[in-house]
């Protein structure tokens, strides 16, 4: 697997990060918007040293969130874990939830542990 953020931002646009809210990306740029209000362009091949989204652990799902996500569909079992409907993986990307183990890698940060203020 990709140790490449860049790789990964695509499905977390419009989360926060330590450059501020991600607005959109494209084969050689991110753009960022700075909490002055400043849209940032940053090179994406330099995205991996210094940009990393702020996200949330599964685990840190509120009961509302719980709750909709088994409605939109969720599969607990062994030995495999999770499984997701496309509805219910669409919502926990909407939520900006660690799918991927970033937060573990090292490639992105715990919002729970980040105090951000709002753009």
């Amino acid at each position: 697997m990709s140790k490449k953020i860049a790789e990964y931002l695509p499905f977390y646009l419009g989360c926060n990060t330590n450059k501020g809210k991600l607005l959109g990306m494209n084969q050689q740029v991110i753009f960022i918007q700075s909490a002055p209000g400043n849209i940032i362009e940053e090179d994406i091949e330099k995205a991996d040293f210094f940009i990393k989204p702020f996200l949330k652990k599964r685990h840190d799902l509120s009961n509302e969130e719980s709750s909709k996500l088994i409605e939109k569909g969720i599969n607990i079992g062994r030995p495999k874990g999770y499984s997701f409907s496309p509805d219910a993986f669409l919502y926990l990307l909407s939520l900006h939830v660690d799918l991927f183990n970033l937060i573990e890698k090292g490639l992105a940060l715990d919002i729970a542990m980040v105090k951000t203020e709002p753009l």
